[in-house]
């Protein structure tokens, strides 16, 4: 019994001695990735403070919410970064000892990280583009003259429109379900696509022809409440304005409702000036 037992610790004596040298390059391995996660993540913050992407990312939804919990946009990366340099070098120290299994291991999740990290990444660069861009497009529309509700409409669709592209793209970088994501992808942009085309065809073309400049434009445009307008046998005063109709107040004080197209089909014209709205 004492020569076995002294066999077996003699073969762990020598196994801890060939396992030393990884050992000790492992410790070393993880003390300088630490150092370096460290430095970066300040780095990351640094750059996205400079860049203000806060700021961007605090006009959506998702970046308010975040923001007012304690994680803004710098501090989201900076986290992501070093999290990720944190596990790539544990599994870099693991891969030292030289053990198969961990060694594989390690490969498989090491190759995955840069996908799960990077599209998390691109998803919350991209909410802070897709604000940047609407932001940009409703300005130019509105410095177009463009219809304010046409203008609404516009950034709205191109809003939801870029938001579905960035969460696509998010899926497929991080490779979940790539197939599936793309069928999904087709699927909802054509039925988006036809969606559209079909409301537009129906506004203009089948019994709301006459309602369509009033629903998309606005018009008519100059009408304020409080003026004293005339359009086909009525005169009166403006009272209310609603998305398609107009009530007025004749001399009598009766109260007058006017659909908009009566005004677009016939006419007005405007006998006083009134208040401006807002």
């Amino acid at each position: 019994m004492p020569a076995n037992f002294i066999e077996v610790l003699e073969g762990l004596i020598s196994s801890l001695a060939n396992l030393l040298p990884s050992i000790l390059s492992s410790i070393v391995i993880l003390v300088v990735g630490y150092l370096v996660g460290r430095l970066t993540g300040r780095a990351v913050v640094g750059a996205a403070r400079l860049l203000k992407l806060d700021k961007g990312f605090e006009a959506s939804e998702v970046g308010r919410r975040l923001s007012a919990a304690g994680y803004p946009l710098s501090r989201i990366l900076s986290i992501l970064v070093r999290m990720s340099i944190y596990a790539i070098t544990v599994l870099a120290a693991l891969s030292l000892l030289q053990i198969p299994v961990v060694q594989e291991l390690s490969a498989m999740i090491a190759g995955y990280i840069p996908r799960l990290v990077g599209s998390i990444i691109v998803f919350l660069i991209g909410v802070v583009i897709v604000e940047w861009l609407a932001s940009l497009v409703g300005s130019l529309a509105k410095e177009r003259a463009l219809p304010e509700r046409v203008a609404d409409l516009m950034v709205v669709g191109l809003r939801y429109f870029m938001y579905l592209a960035v969460v696509f793209m998010t899926f497929e970088i991080a490779d979940i379900a790539p197939r599936v994501v793309s069928s999904v992808a087709q699927a909802v942009f054509l039925t988006l696509a036809l969606g559209v085309g079909l409301a537009l065809a129906l506004l203009v073309g089948v019994g709301l022809r006459d309602e369509a400049p009033i629903l998309l434009f606005n018009e008519p445009r100059d009408l304020r409440v409080g003026m004293m307008v005339e359009v086909g046998d009525y005169k009166g005063k403006v009272k209310r304005i609603t998305a398609l109709l107009v009530e007025m107040e004749d001399e009598d004080g009766t109260v007058i409702v006017v659909p908009k197209k009566t005004f677009l089909k016939r006419g007005y014209r405007i006998l006083r000036e009134g208040r401006k709205e807002g």
